[in-house]
């Protein structure tokens, strides 16, 4: 009888422990938007985060990712973020610099030799520099993500520089990438990214410019399938949460400030591991479908970097400091 009644009251306490688990509720949920889908690293990235940030509050506090841009356009999510609309998101270079135009400098084309240079920069002095220097306007950066390097693809055949002259090629809302393509001798388009697909195929464009990983995500290749490797811009990304975000944070607990900020940079490193992944298999499944890669020559390459002297000559003295401390780094 004893064993009877011990078994009933765990069942009990076991069924009473399983109810208030199922009701409990976090006390503050965030929305973070991304216009990637689900299985891009970013995204993958930032449910990693999630889970870290729910582990370590214990609960308190949950991240809820919105892939596919249900949330908006880049341009749209910064702007509800600002206004509290908004959480949390990652970011682009390219759009943040509407916003913050110190980061100019770091779109530089051909600023970085390769993507151990540019981690070299980013995880140091410089890197943290920009990181705290994004904390007014609404938002606190928080940490980097890798995006890779971005280079031209096309629906004809491109074997130098000198091809790109008077395609139209598509870029993101961004002026320097406009500048870009322009001292290329090409004409730059501004064209949202999800419209980047159809502008291919109804030949309202020549081309675009994006990383591989993009590339092949979106189908790209199969309405431009030429890709010529230049990587003229590398520009990482930036993870953010808004200062109302931040502030409902602290009400719940001022601890977990710092506790986001380490559980974002440690999604950082995870999504650098996601993105080297997703680069070789992005190859590896353009190659497949019959993307054509070149990769310019060392005259190329000098005359490509030539052509951006323009940019560098505008910079002030401060950014050209920058400008050479990254080349030293």
């Amino acid at each position: 009888m004893r064993k009877v009644l011990l078994v009933a009251v765990v069942l009990v306490c076991v069924f009473f422990a399983c109810r208030k688990e199922e009701t409990s509720h976090p006390e503050l949920v965030l929305r973070y938007a991304d216009n990637q889908g689900h299985g891009y690293p970013t995204v993958e990235a930032a449910k990693y985060m999630a889970e870290l940030v729910k582990e370590r509050t214990g609960g308190k506090i949950e991240i809820r990712v919105y892939p596919d841009s249900v949330l908006g356009s880049e341009n749209s999510v910064m702007e509800q973020m600002v206004y509290g609309g908004i959480d949390m998101s990652r970011f682009s270079l390219g759009t943040l610099s509407q916003f913050f135009p110190e980061l100019w400098t770091l779109q530089l084309p051909y600023l970085y030799t390769d993507s151990a240079h540019m981690w070299r920069v980013l995880d140091g002095e410089i890197g943290d520099m920009y990181l705290q220097g994004m904390s007014d306007k609404g938002l606190v950066g928080l940490a980097w993500y890798d995006a890779g390097a971005r280079s031209f693809y096309t629906r004809m055949p491109i074997s130098s520089v000198s091809s790109l002259r008077g395609l139209t090629i598509r870029v993101q809302e961004n002026d320097m990438m406009s500048r870009t393509i322009e001292l290329l001798g090409a004409k730059a388009v501004q064209i949202p990214y999800g419209d980047v697909y159809s502008a291919l195929q109804k030949l309202r464009i020549d081309g675009a410019e994006n990383n591989l990983p993009s590339y092949v995500f979106m189908d790209h290749n199969q309405a431009a399938p030429y890709f010529y490797q230049d990587e003229h811009f590398r520009l990482p990304e930036v993870v953010m949460i808004s200062n109302d975000a931040r502030k409902k944070v602290e009400a719940v607990d001022p601890a977990f400030v710092n506790l986001i900020t380490e559980c974002a940079k440690e999604s950082g490193f995870y999504e650098r591991k996601l993105w080297q992944e997703e680069e070789k298999r992005a190859y590896e499944e353009a190659v497949q479908s019959g993307v054509k890669f070149t990769i310019p020559g060392e005259d190329d390459m000098l005359a490509l970097k030539k052509a951006m002297e323009p940019l560098y000559q505008e910079l002030g003295p401060k950014e050209q400091d920058i400008v050479q401390r990254i080349g030293d780094t």
